[in-house]
């Protein structure tokens, strides 16, 4: 999001605080919100103030994502929202896009107790609503859905958390899939990797409880690190009929990178497994990356054609070619035609047949040349070395990379043979340069930038990952994992796991 200049670099910290600079905090401020759900706040008593360019103020207990709602009436094109936590100075304005008589839901991280959430709307808005959502609970069981030889790992909306109570009917199901839709969230892209599934909750919530959808609007979305999470219900492998393209959701399938690319660039990780989900999805219907699609409108919303108007665009489309609006951002609108060379390349166009030549296709200028011929690997894999790393082929994983010195360490352990397995997804730089890390199917490993790569294995990297990976107080790994009497550790910048055999807790 664009920050905005603030109205005040005072702290406004508690009601009486804002009252002093002549900013209204609404009736009734304090809503507290229980383990997942939404409050929203009518804005319209401020009404009145809002020609003097003054913002109002809503008194908020919890919550970790906002959006603003319109009725009837004029609607603007963007508002502004700021933060102040209880005991903290205000944070920056953060402009929201309005599309639809909505913005989209932007993420804050939990807001906690006695939080005031202003508003600054344009002269002569009504009916504006604040809707401060709480994701709820995070999973109580998560699955990855199966990879084949060609589709990427996608986590299960198990895996996020969603509340099936919450969408309603049945999903529609197209009689094929002709074209891709790329959207972005506009969310800042603040969130951690560990905060991932709560900003598919709350976006679900915000979508479904706020906006009165069925359920969520996007098939697919793509975090910064290079996830992939299954959005809408009914089967990826099916062509569902999603809710993020007013007049060709039918037959469109919906891929949302989560952030805001107005003015940033979406991560390699990111538009990598956009690529990938995307030549997975076109290879069940025989869509090419570099085709075009034959649509039928059905107008409505921000919908750029009438109901029954015929449209023909390019298979891999940003939403703005589709619909009046922004997304997905300038910056990320101007990616297209690298989302599209990578999936032709991941179809084979060129680079051969094999899943390991498609997949150095799209990342050559990583890896550089090749060193030896593809070979065969366990269970049915295959693999190949490059002068800067290595692609692993295997049948229900997928097609990784591992690069770097991630390589060496990988083979010093002695590579797929080893208690890591095979890797599960490529090897990602962190956001800020500060690091990388590959997971595999048994363990990961990290390294801090500057320092050698360690690696973490089993229970002991569930603990860690659960307490938020290298953005938790442990920090990043400064040790393998080591026998100790009893059991075995690892040692982290801010402290130490141990894994007790006996028991088989980790402390």
């Amino acid at each position: 999001m664009r920050p905005l200049p603030p109205l005040s670099r005072r702290a406004a910290l508690t009601g009486s605080a804002l009252a002093a600079l002549g900013v209204p905090l609404t009736a009734g401020a304090a809503h507290a919100l229980g383990s997942g759900g939404v409050r929203t706040h009518d804005l319209s008593g401020a009404r009145d103030l809002l020609s003097s360019g003054r913002a109002v103020a809503v008194g908020v207990d919890g919550g970790s994502m906002l959006g603003v709602v319109f009725g009837d009436g004029p609607v603007p094109a963007a508002v502004a929202v700021r933060v102040t936590r209880a005991g903290s100075g205000p944070g920056e304005w953060t402009d929201l896009p309005v599309e639809d008589g909505a913005t989209d839901p932007v993420w804050t991280g939990e807001l906690g107790r006695g939080a005031l959430v202003e508003v600054r709307l344009p002269s002569g808005v009504r009916g504006a609503r604040l809707a401060v959502v709480d994701p709820g609970p995070g999973p109580a069981r998560g699955r990855d859905l199966a990879a084949g030889a060609d589709r990427p790992a996608v986590r299960s909306r198990a895996d996020w958390g969603a509340d099936e109570s919450l969408r309603r009917g049945e999903p529609a199901v197209a009689d094929t899939v002709r074209a891709a839709i790329v959207h972005h969230t506009a969310d800042g892209g603040r969130y951690t990797r560990a905060e991932v599934p709560a900003v598919i909750r709350g976006t679900y919530r915000y979508h479904t409880q706020t906006l009165g959808w069925d359920d969520l609007g996007y098939n697919v979305l793509v975090d910064r690190f290079g996830g992939i999470w299954e959005g809408r219900a009914g089967g990826l492998d099916r062509p569902v009929v999603g809710a993020h393209a007013a007049g060709v959701n039918t037959g469109t399938f919906g891929v949302s990178m989560m952030g805001d690319f107005t003015a940033v660039a979406p991560t390699d990780a990111c538009l990598q497994s956009v690529a990938a989900v995307i030549a997975w999805k076109f290879s069940l219907h025989g869509v090419d990356a570099r085709g075009r699609a034959q649509l039928t409108a059905s107008g409505g919303g921000s919908s750029r054609f009438a109901a029954g108007q015929p449209v023909t665009i390019d298979a891999i489309s940003g939403h703005r070619d589709v619909g009046f609006t922004a997304c997905p951002g300038d910056v990320g609108y101007t990616r297209m035609d690298d989302v599209r060379a990578r999936v032709a390349a991941l179809q084979g166009s060129p680079g051969g047949s094999s899943p390991i030549a498609r997949k150095h296709a799209t990342v050559a200028a990583l890896l550089g040349a090749p060193t030896s011929a593809e070979g065969d690997a366990l269970r049915g894999g295959r693999f190949r070395h490059y002068e800067h790393g290595s692609i692993y082929h295997q049948p229900a994983l997928g097609t990784h990379v591992v690069r770097g010195s991630h390589t060496g360490k990988y083979a010093s352990l002695g590579w797929e043979w080893s208690a890591l397995g095979f890797p599960t997804a490529d090897t990602t730089n962190l956001p800020g340069g500060v690091g990388s890390f590959t997971h595999f199917e048994h363990g990961s490993i990290y390294r801090r930038d500057g320092h050698a790569p360690h690696v973490v294995l089993g229970a002991i990297r569930g603990t860690w990952a659960a307490r938020g990976w290298e953005n938790s107080p442990l920090g990043f790994p400064v040790s393998d994992e080591y026998d100790v009497p009893g059991g075995r550790a690892s040692d982290f910048e801010g402290g130490r796991l141990r894994w007790d055999a006996a028991t088989g807790r980790v402390s």
